[in-house]
């Protein structure tokens, strides 16, 4: 149980106008794996994001470094209709990307200043 703890990378997503409620969790499937693999999963309030959490269970390194246009996760989100200015695509591939060690575990935000 402590070695599932250790290797969970979890992010929660304050979604601003909508309040729609995410969270992710990545988990490492095999630490010793050449190309390593996260399983992804998502909960929500969101219809339109729980319809990309079916899309989006698993991502191995390349896809998760994948460009914009080319990346799985944000045509998924195209797919299933989502805002284009929804933090959800981009949540999900940090948690994934920090838990196969390919970033740090850092908050990322977005502040409106006046």
């Amino acid at each position: 149980m402590f070695r599932e703890r250790e290797l969970t990378t979890k992010v929660e997503i304050n979604p601003g106008a909508c309040q729609k409620r995410v969270a992710i969790e990545a988990n490492v499937i095999d630490p010793e794996a050449k190309i390593k693999n996260a399983k992804i999963k998502i909960e929500t309030d969101c219809l339109n994001v729980l319809m990309l959490a079916g899309c989006v269970k698993e991502l191995d390194s390349n896809k998760i470094l994948a460009r914009m246009g080319d990346n799985v996760v944000y045509k998924a989100a195209h797919m299933v209709g989502l805002h284009s200015t929804c933090l959800t695509p981009c949540a999900i591939l940090k948690a994934a990307e920090a838990e196969l060690g390919l970033a740090v575990k850092k908050d990322a935000k977005i502040l409106f200043k006046e």
